[in-house]
């Protein structure tokens, strides 16, 4: 079978194309991971900052049901934010302020815990929800909060789309709430 051999001048083309190619490849890539920035709100009336380094609020023997949360703190392109600052306030179980506020620094792998209990209808009425604002240096402050699906007043959510679901456990004879969620954070400027 013949060969057929193309002039040097084609094969630096070809491998130019190529390497564009590789190049539009990476960056489209990169674009498709990419993720939606958690939606921003508003602090609402009873934030004071510097929360006090509080991440347990669980009390042996309280009516309140505690709740567990599990989060990560990521970067639009799905990388973990180590040391954030996570503070977040809320009501007690019976829906009173002044609230149950504290605040967490996110780990290595962006993630972070915080039990508290599970917050009560706000005047009697408002859907149940936790006040969240984060803070790096590498990031926009992200201020927003976090409704609950299972929530009995979930229709009356300002921002229905920051809901989680909430799992129900029984530990140590005692019933709890568990739910994940996961803060993404802009660049800063």
């Amino acid at each position: 079978m013949p060969t057929t051999s193309l002039p040097p001048s084609t094969w630096g083309t070809l491998r130019t194309q190529v390497a564009w190619a590789s190049v539009l490849l990476i960056f489209l890539a990169s674009q498709a991971t990419a993720l939606e920035p958690t939606m921003a709100t508003h602090t609402g009336p009873w934030y004071i900052p510097g929360a006090p380094n509080i991440q347990n609020h669980w009390k042996p023997g309280s009516s309140e049901v505690p709740l567990g949360l599990r989060g990560r703190v990521l970067r639009t392109d799905g990388a973990p934010v180590a040391s954030a600052l996570v503070e977040y306030w809320h009501t007690n179980g019976a829906g009173d302020y002044p609230p149950l506020r504290g605040s967490v620094a996110t780990r290595r792998d962006g993630s972070f815990v915080i039990r508290t209990v599970y917050p009560g209808h706000n005047q009697g009425y408002r859907a149940r929800h936790i006040h969240f604002v984060i803070s790096h240096p590498s990031q926009r402050q992200l201020i927003t909060r976090i409704y609950f699906k299972n929530d009995s007043r979930f229709a009356e959510a300002d921002w229905p789309e920051l809901a989680i679901l909430l799992e129900e456990a029984r530990a140590d004879g005692q019933f709890r709430l568990f739910g994940n969620v996961t803060f993404v954070l802009r660049e800063a400027n």
